[in-house]
This record gives C-alpha cells, sequence and structure tokens, in this order.
C-alpha cells in the first residue's frame, strides 16, 4: 500500500514513523509531486501537510534549495540508489539544517522517492561552535612569538606553527607529517628517541629543558641556534601527544656571550684582563699543589711608554700595544694564558713550565718585539713557583723582578 496508495491509504503507516518523512512522485521533465507525508513533516514545510498535497516540489520549499534537492532526487530515480543532501531552511529569523535522505521506490510504474528527513540543527550548531574554537585556536597559536610543535607518537610533526615555520625557515605545511628528528642536529639525534620515550612514560605531564645542557635546533640551511624549550603531553584517546613551546634564544647567548667576554677580554688588547688571569692563576695554583706540578709567570711592561704617549699620542699608543699583543701571542702556546695587568703592564701565566723553560719563552718575546716593533723594548720577570705561595704573592714577586730589569737597563730578562 505505500508503494502505490494515496495519502489517505498511508498517512497512518507514516504517522508511525518517528521524524519526518514524505513520498514524492517523478513526474514529466524532472517534476516532483507530493504524495503523502507525516504530521512530522510539518516542521519541515512549516504549515500543514494537507495543504501542500499535489503540490510541486517548487511550489512547496524554499526557491534556494530546490537546485539541491532536485539534483538528489533526480539521482535516486535515474540511478534507483539513495542519495542524501544537507539543506538549511531559514525561517523566522532561525536556520534549521536538515538531512533529506532519499529513496527510491517502484510503484506500478511510476517512480516514486521516499524522503526521509534528520533534524541535524545541534550537529550543525557544535560543528560551527568546534570550527570557531578551532579558527581561534590556530590563530593564537600562529600569532604566538614561540614556535610551536606537535609530534605523535612516531615523532611526526602534527602540528607547525607559524613561528616555528620562521625559526627553521620551512613553510608550514611541509614541515607536517616530517619526523621532528630533522629539526634537530645530527649528533643528538640518536639518543632523541630515549628521551621523548622516557618522558612519554613518566608521570611528569610538562617539563621545562631550558635547565638541562644546552638544547640545540637545526635550520633547512643547516645552520644551527640554540633553543629554550618546555614540552608537555597529553593523551588523545588511545594516543599520546607531545606540544613543545620553542624560543629561539640566539640573542640572549650572543649577549650573554659578549658579557662573558667583556668580563674576561680588555677591549683594546684583545688579551684578558686581570680580573679573568687572577682567577685563573689561583686555580693553576691549586692544581700545581694537588698534582705537583710547577707552573711559571712573565711579568714584562714597554720601555719608556709614556715617551710615546706624549711625543705620538694615546692613540698611537695604543696601536702599539695591540701590535705588542698580537707578536706576543704569537710566541705563545694555547694553554698560555695571557693577560694586560694595566697600562702598559702585562702578565703571561705558563701552565707546568719551569724557570728555564719560561726563561726561553721570554727572550724569544723580547727579541722577537725588538727586531719587529723597534724601537719598542720590554722589561721581563720571570718566576717559578709550585703553587705553595698565596697569588698576590706570586705576582708581587715577578713584579719585583720586572722592576729589577728596568733597573739594569731595561730591554732585558731577569728570572728567579
Amino acid at each position: 500500500m505505500i508503494f502505490n496508495g494515496s495519502h489517505s491509504d498511508i498517512s497512518e503507516q507514516l504517522d508511525a514513523i518517528g521524524t519526518p518523512v514524505s513520498i514524492w512522485q517523478q513526474g514529466s521533465a524532472d517534476t516532483y509531486q507530493l504524495i503523502s507525508a507525516n504530521d512530522l513533516y510539518q516542521e519541515v514545510l512549516d504549515g500543514p501537510v494537507t495543504r501542500q498535497l499535489g503540490n510541486e516540489l517548487q511550489g512547496i520549499l524554499p526557491r534556494y534549495i530546490i537546485g539541491d534537492i532536485k539534483q538528489a532526487m533526480a539521482q535516486c530515480c535515474r540511478l534507483l540508489e539513495s542519495r542524501e543532501v544537507e539543506i538549511a531552511i531559514e525561517r523566522h529569523g532561525q536556520t534549521c539544517w536538515w538531512r533529506f535522505i532519499y529513496t527510491p521506490i517502484n510503484s506500478e510504474g511510476q517512480q516514486r522517492v521516499l524522503n526521509t528527513c534528520i533534524d541535524i540543527s545541534e550537529k550543525k550548531r557544535l560543528e560551527h561552535s568546534l570550527q570557531t574554537s578551532m579558527r581561534r585556536f590556530e590563530a593564537v597559536i600562529n600569532s604566538a612569538y614561540d614556535g610551536i610543535i606537535t609530534i605523535d607518537d612516531e615523532q611526526n610533526i602534527k602540528m607547525f606553527n607559524k613561528a616555528a615555520s620562521e625559526m627553521f625557515g620551512l613553510p608550514q605545511q611541509e614541515a607536517l607529517g616530517k619526523s621532528l628528528s630533522s629539526f634537530i642536529p645530527a649528533r643528538y639525534r640518536e639518543n632523541h628517541a630515549s628521551h621523548v620515550a622516557g618522558f612519554r612514560e613518566s608521570p611528569t605531564l610538562s617539563r621545562p629543558m631550558h635547565t638541562r645542557a644546552s638544547v640545540m635546533g637545526v635550520r633547512q640551511d643547516g645552520s644551527e641556534f640554540p633553543l629554550e624549550i618546555t614540552i608537555s603531553k597529553i593523551q588523545v584517546g588511545t594516543n599520546s601527544e607531545m606540544t613543545a613551546v620553542l624560543r629561539d634564544i640566539s640573542e640572549r647567548a650572543l649577549l650573554i656571550e659578549e658579557l662573558r667576554q667583556a668580563a674576561a677580554i680588555d677591549p683594546l688588547t684583545g688579551t684578558f684582563n686581570r680580573r679573568y688571569f687572577s682567577k685563573q692563576l689561583d686555580n693553576e695554583r691549586k692544581r700545581c699543589q694537588r698534582f705537583d706540578h710547577q707552573m711559571a709567570l712573565i711579568m714584562f711592561d714597554v720601555d719608556h711608554f709614556k715617551a710615546v704617549n706624549d711625543a705620538k699620542g694615546h692613540s698611537e699608543g695604543d696601536k702599539v700595544l695591540e701590535a705588542l699583543s698580537l707578536k706576543v701571542r704569537q710566541q705563545l702556546r694555547d694553554v698560555d694564558i695571557f693577560a694586560r695587568w694595566g697600562g702598559d703592564e702585562f702578565i703571561i701565566l705558563l701552565p707546568e713550565s719551569d724557570l728555564a723553560s719560561a726563561t726561553v719563552v721570554a727572550e724569544k718575546i723580547r727579541e722577537v718585539v725588538a727586531i719587529s716593533l723597534a724601537p719598542i723594548s720590554l722589561s721581563m720577570g720571570v718566576l717559578s713557583s709550585n703553587g705553595e705561595q698565596e697569588s698576590i704573592d706570586i705576582v708581587n714577586q715577578v713584579d719585583s723582578l720586572m722592576y729589577a730589569a728596568k733597573n739594569e737597563g731595561r730591554n732585558r730578562v731577569i728570572g728567579s
């Protein structure tokens, strides 16, 4: 009866269905006539079903949805297969979303279609809310100053924000799906997987990594840069994901290095300064005591340097000190510590050296300077020590030897 009856024949059966349904009959030129519908179908029609019975599709439903509906119904009748279409109907200032399911019905030479309607308005509202939240989330993530990277259990990248893209020099879309290891210097990759696995199994949910040893990243051009990283993990179903917030601290590291240099290096000559030298002398003195080693010190100043400043000006005097420092460094070992003690006075610490070997070094420096920087000459004192004396006493002794060299005529080495 449902296949070939009229509305009066089939309405009772349709009313037993708990969702809006209607039956349409295909006419010529792809026209569709409403044959029957249950009372719930009034929600779709926005009015009594009985007023629309026998009317054509285009006279019943809003014009702006007719095209999609006719296409779905035509395919249903032609292919004899079910078709679905999602329709939004605006009424009384509100939008109601429906999923229309069309099922073909053969009825003694007349092609009919059963239309089942499911209200999906709440689902659409939730989807819209979710999309809004996702757009808001993406906007926040992509406007963040820090790089943000999320990886799955296989350490493949699932999220890569704009800051991370700029940080590593790789477009966001190209980064997705890549292994995190491609952003880590090769020397750290072998142990990285075990670190990730250990964090995944630990009860800790987040971990700042800047307190560990230096964390380095590698850009797509192969250059490395220091990072400060905080990682966190979340459970997504049966899988876990980890998110890292990364900050490029290259500028900070550069500043720290500049401050370190400023704290240890004499800005004019490029040698170490007095503070750094004193610290290293104290360390070496203790090492000599511990391992029963010898160390030696050389202290020198430029003969008649005041006359150079007075005659040629301080700028020329500075050039002399710069040239002198370069010549001296060329005569020293990598382990030797060369510092400007103050003014035109310099001091050298030679670890594991005795008086004889230190005197040879001092004489060589004196000769090189006298030849290459004439008429500049040096008065030099040389002292060996086993570290038993205090640092200040050791420096005072070598200082006395230097002044002894000056008093004995300058341009000479006196050792003790």
